[in-house]
C-alpha cells in the first residue's frame, strides 16, 4: 500500500509548478531579463526569485512577490542591495506601493491544507498550458 503524500510534499510540488509558471510568465521566447540587474538568461538557467522570502507563507505564492531573477541576484550570500532593487522593479511592474504591501503583509497568517495546494497546482498547470499556447 502506498503512503499518502504529506503536506510538505504538496507544498514542494506547488513550489515546482509555481516556479515554472513565474519563469514562463516572465520569459520572452525562453529569455528572461533579471528583475534586478536586467541581465538576460535562458529560462532554464535562472530562478523564480522571491522579494519576500519563501519562509513567509502569506507571500510565498503571491505572483507579485516572485519574478524571473538570475542566480547571482537571487543568491542569499551576496545579494546586498538586490532586494531593494527588486522592490523598486516590483513597484514599476505592478504599481507603486506593491513592494511595501508585500513587506508589510509577509507575516500575515495563512494556513494551507493539502486541498489548497492541490488546487494551486491545477491552477498553475493551466496557466502554464495557456502561456505555452501563445
Amino acid at each position: 500500500m502506498k503512503k499518502p503524500k504529506t503536506l510538505s510534499w504538496w507544498k514542494k510540488e506547488t513550489d515546482k509548478w509555481f516556479s515554472r509558471y513565474i519563469r514562463l510568465r516572465d520569459s520572452n521566447h525562453g529569455t528572461i531579463f533579471c528583475i534586478t540587474c536586467h541581465k538576460p538568461f535562458h529560462i532554464k538557467e535562472g530562478d523564480a526569485g522571491h522579494f519576500q522570502p519563501r519562509q513567509h507563507l502569506f507571500t510565498r505564492f503571491d505572483e507579485r512577490n516572485v519574478n524571473g531573477q538570475c542566480k547571482g541576484c537571487n543568491n542569499k550570500d551576496w545579494n546586498q542591495g538586490e532586494q531593494y532593487k527588486h522592490g523598486i522593479a516590483i513597484d514599476k511592474k505592478f504599481g507603486k506601493g506593491t513592494a511595501k504591501w508585500l513587506s508589510d503583509h509577509r507575516r500575515d497568517f495563512i494556513k494551507y491544507i493539502i486541498p489548497d495546494y492541490q488546487e494551486m497546482i491545477v491552477e498553475y498547470k493551466q496557466k502554464i498550458k495557456e502561456l505555452e499556447a501563445l
